[in-house]
Parts: structure tokens; sequence; C-alpha cells
């Protein structure tokens, strides 16, 4: 399976050059991303390509990604090669300067220190935060 694992809305500096969007793919197969694609918060569309191989992160950062992350109730969408909703995560309010939106294994997202590349590691205060989502839901 294929989904969204991180990103990060609102790096510190300029926007454009720090953010990125990290899938990964949790299946036990490589998977071919031709035609697969990000949208976030527009009508606009990233669209992917290359192949993503089991247990690897993929990560696309500014200015290759051409897509903008907003700092205030942000949302992404992954979708497949047939047009289909893959993933999605959003979160609600302004996001922290500096920290990305990582999934928890359990499948909630937080605001957290970015791990581009690795997996996502979490405090305890992280992992006790209040504001905690679940996996497509507000």
């Amino acid at each position: 399976m294929i989904y969204i694992n991180e990103w990060l809305p609102n790096p510190e500096g300029k926007d454009a050059s720090g953010e990125f969007v990290e899938i990964y793919n949790s299946g036990n197969e490589p998977v071919n991303l031709f035609s697969w694609s990000l949208k976030a918060n527009s009508k606009t569309k990233f669209v992917l390509s290359g192949e993503i191989k089991s247990g690897e992160f993929l990560v696309f950062r500014k200015p290759e990604l051409k897509i903008s992350l907003n700092n205030i109730d942000g949302q992404i969408f992954l979708y497949d090669t047939r047009g289909n909703l893959a993933d999605e995560a959003r979160f609600y309010g302004s996001a922290p300067e500096g920290k990305s939106f990582a999934r928890m294994p359990s499948g909630q997202f937080v605001f957290s220190e970015p791990t581009a590349g690795v997996t996502n590691k979490f405090s305890k205060s992280e992992v006790l935060a209040t504001q905690v989502y679940s996996y497509g839901v507000p």
C-alpha cells in the first residue's frame, strides 16, 4: 500500500525551498508510480513517476514538487493511476514552523521533527499531544 507518510507545509525560512511530501510503500512489491499524483489545497496536481520499492520512502521537495502546501488548514491527497483516492491527510489550524505532519504507527498524524526519507520518530510529548489526527478524520 502506498500512503502519505509525512509532509512539511511550514518549513523554517522560505516555503518555496523547504516544503516536502514523503510517501511510503508498506506493501511487499515495488509499485510503478507512473500517473500517480499528489494534490494539495487546489486543483493543481503533481504527477509522479518512477518506482517505489517495498519498504521505501520517497521524498518530493520544492521546487521539484509543483504544488504548494497550505500553512493553515492544510490538506493533501494521493491518487493512484486510475485517479482513485489512495490516501489523504489534513490538519486544522496553523502548522508550526519547522514541524512536519507525520504519520504515527497507529495511522494518526501529529506535528513532529522532520524525518524526510527515514522512519518517523516521536517524543513522548508528541505522542501525548492534544492535536493528534486520525487518518482521514477532521
